[in-house]
């Protein structure tokens, strides 16, 4: 059967700071294979709120830009990665809810795919699902597009 979005369509990856490369790496096999356009590197940082065009820490209290820095040193690192690996990628940092934001991306940009990492072990990731639900489990339940969750078991530095 021919897939008509192949070879034309976009790849979606959920990119977080500290994130294995395994992940990046991995959608560059997917985009290789699939002839897709361009690999959508994108950072959804659920402490950020945009208004007008312009971003802000949720809360208001909060003078840390270090969002800002997080985001550039991402942004350069996995573009390398996607680069080593010859697929044409652009990133993007986005503002709320990562699967919302994530979902209303791919149809933006008809996505064939999108592909996030699990998540970090320990307490606080942990809690962090507790509360909020898995990315993954999330986007599978509401996606009309194939969700390609890389596992990371040990790959994350301690």
């Amino acid at each position: 059967m021919h897939d008509a979005k192949l070879g034309s369509s976009s790849i979606i990856v959920g990119v977080i700071p500290g994130q294995p490369d395994r992940v990046v790496e991995e959608a560059c096999r997917m985009a290789a294979s699939m002839a897709a356009s361009t690999l959508h590197l994108v950072y959804v940082n659920s402490t950020l709120t945009e208004e007008n065009g312009h971003m802000e820490p949720l809360d208001s209290d909060s003078m840390s830009e270090t969002w800002r820095e997080d985001s550039s040193r991402l942004s350069e690192h996995v573009l390398r990665i996607a680069r080593d690996a010859g697929i044409d990628a652009e990133y993007h940092l986005m503002a709320g809810d990562p699967v919302k934001e994530l979902a209303k991306f791919a149809h933006s940009h008809d996505a064939s795919m999108i592909v996030v990492g699990t998540r970090e072990r320990g307490a606080l990731a942990a809690l962090q699902e507790w509360a909020n639900g898995s990315v993954s489990l999330r986007l599978a339940h509401t996606q009309h597009i194939a969700i390609l969750t890389v596992p990371l078991a040990g790959q994350y530095e301690n």
